[in-house]
Parts: C-alpha cells; sequence; structure tokens
C-alpha cells in the first residue's frame, strides 16, 4: 500500500485521510488540514433542476501579482541546522520542547526531517536557537526547485483562518 500525501501540506497522511470540500473542491487531506475545509457530504441531496440560474454573488477576481516574487524557502539542511544548534546549547530535544512550548516527538521529527516544519514552529526555533532556517528564492528558483515531492496546494495558495 502507498502512502498518501495531503494535498494542502504534502505531509505523509498516516491512516485514512480526511475528505474535504474547499470552494467546491474535494480534497483528501491531514487530520490537521482537514480544518481549513468543510467535511465532505457522502450525497447531495440538491438535484441539476434546482440549482439556481442566476448567483446571488459575484466572484471577485485576485488582483493579479507574483505569488513566487517573495517565497520564503527553508533551507534543504534544516533538521541538521536545528540538531547541531540544540546540541551547541547542550539542550535535549525535551528541554527545547519546553523551552518553545511544543512536543519533543515533534522536536525529533522535525530533525529527522519527516516533518518540515509550519511557520510559527519555524519561527520559534529560530528565535529560541538563534539561526535561520529559510531563505528568499526567485522566481526561477522557486518554479525549478520542486524537489521530489513537487509543489502543493499549500505552497502556493493563502489560506484564511477564520
Amino acid at each position: 500500500m502507498s502512502e498518501m500525501q495531503c494535498e494542502i501540506c504534502g505531509a505523509e497522511i498516516s491512516g485514512s485521510p480526511c475528505r474535504i470540500v474547499i470552494d467546491s473542491s474535494s480534497l483528501e487531506v491531514c487530520k490537521s488540514c482537514a480544518r481549513f475545509g468543510k467535511p465532505e457530504d457522502k450525497w447531495s441531496p440538491v438535484t441539476r433542476k434546482m440549482v439556481p440560474v442566476e448567483r446571488a454573488f459575484s466572484v471577485r477576481k485576485p488582483k493579479p501579482r507574483d505569488r513566487f516574487k517573495d517565497l520564503v524557502e527553508i533551507v534543504p539542511d534544516y533538521g541538521a541546522r536545528i540538531r547541531d544548534a540544540r546540541e551547541s546549547q547542550g539542550m535535549t530535544p525535551e528541554q527545547l520542547g519546553v523551552r518553545i512550548k511544543e512536543k519533543a516527538t515533534l522536536i525529533k521529527k522535525i530533525e529527522r526531517e519527516e516533518i518540515v516544519p509550519e511557520d510559527e514552529i519555524r519561527k520559534k526555533l529560530e528565535r529560541e536557537l538563534k539561526i535561520k532556517l529559510t531563505e528568499t528564492t526567485g522566481e526561477e528558483k522557486s518554479r525549478s526547485s520542486g524537489g521530489a515531492r513537487g509543489l502543493t496546494l499549500g505552497d502556493i495558495a493563502n489560506i484564511k483562518r477564520k
């Protein structure tokens, strides 16, 4: 059985994926990204005849802008940098977890590069360990450096939190 990847963040999904709907698109996502949409209904009682001909709202098109212009990309060796900085300060993953208010298991997974840290966690790690984990890339580099995983919806979408 092949492992599935979350269609928003690209993380490996352990167990069964959650099916959610965002703007009428059905996605298979991990449990942490499921909060961005509504659970998908197994069936829809609405028939084609009942769909209104005109929409009651207008769709605003986003202003065209270069989403890749100031893309911040995490460095490829982020796990080793975090581990080296933590060890140089004489901390265990548990002690670092207490200081940044995160679980030690999460820190261990980030150090093994099983998980790419979210921006909030990345900033806490950078601040606590006094290291830099990102690099600003230009448009050419971001499009060509998809890596083995490739781009996911989460890499380019701006998700509005409620």
